[in-house]
């Protein structure tokens, strides 16, 4: 057998070099920066702009689609094959421009955001993720068959990397509560010094929350995760904070979790809880 595969893959991650073994996988680095990385329209704010910029040393193109994902209980990211009861997608009413983008080193360029409510629009939020990939470098030479064993498969595949950011479009009047469970906050131990406090956070309601934690031992704080979202239409999400060396944690501290939303200054949620 004697077979030579090339084939390009699409990731939606961020990252520069990756390099994986069996078969050898080459990801072709995104060298993008994106500002915002998170886009909320209204009823009474139905624009917005991404501003976008090359940060290799290479001449890029960067194409931008609008994709549908779905977040898992752990905050990961999946495509969306078949929409699941409750899901509203913003695809079908966010208009976009360019599409398709060539940047110079350095170079920038602002993607504008249009948010088009039809008349019969249901209320509700509606999320789709705007997608930047930079299509893979073409092959310019195959595998040498001099040394090569010909029952061995071989397998290059150059992975283009996507780096996408969720587009919110809110219509109506929307409502949401938020709670951290008491009963499910557990430290635990990730490598042999690093701890993590873990608990499960609740959302009711119309909206989506995205905000940041802050884990209070008395009047110190003693860890912090930030940019924590719960998307609709889920209900929980497991959160995960890291815990400062600096800041150990044992059994009986008594500890204040607080959730406040990005821009707010009251907290949505807040429990205490003494560790068990």
């Amino acid at each position: 057998m004697n077979l030579f595969l090339a084939k390009a893959v699409t990731f939606a991650v961020s990252a520069t070099s990756v390099i994986f073994a069996t078969p050898t996988i080459t990801v072709v680095a995104a060298d993008l920066m994106v500002y915002p990385t998170r886009v909320v329209m209204t009823d009474r704010q139905r624009t917005a702009q991404v501003d976008i910029v090359n940060t290799s040393q290479l001449q890029a193109t960067y194409k931008i689609s609008l994709v549908r994902k779905r977040m898992t209980e752990n905050g990961e990211f999946k495509d969306v094959t078949a929409p699941e009861p409750g899901e509203r997608f913003a695809d079908e009413l966010v208009r976009y421009s360019p599409r398709q983008v060539t940047l110079m080193p350095g170079a920038g360029q602002t993607i504008r955001i249009m948010f088009k409510v039809p008349p019969d629009l249901e209320q509700g939020e509606y999320r789709s993720h705007l997608l930047f990939t930079k299509p893979p470098p073409a092959i310019t030479s195959m595998p040498e068959k001099e040394g090569r064993d010909p029952n061995v498969i071989t397998m290059n595949i150059v992975a283009n990397i996507g780096i996408s950011i969720p587009v919110i479009a809110r219509h109506g009047e929307l409502q949401v509560k938020a709670a951290i469970d008491p009963a499910s906050v557990r430290i635990g131990q990730v490598g042999e010094k690093r701890q993590v406090l873990s608990f499960t956070m609740w959302r009711t309601g119309t909206r989506s929350i995205y905000g940041d934690v802050a884990v209070y031992r008395g009047k110190e704080k003693v860890a912090e995760g930030n940019g924590f979202a719960i998307y609709t239409p889920n209900k929980l999400r497991k959160v995960g904070v890291p815990v400062p060396e600096t800041s150990s944690l044992k059994r009986g501290d008594p500890l204040r979790l607080v959730f406040t939303e990005r821009n707010e200054k009251m907290p949505l949620a807040e429990t205490t809880v003494v560790l068990p």
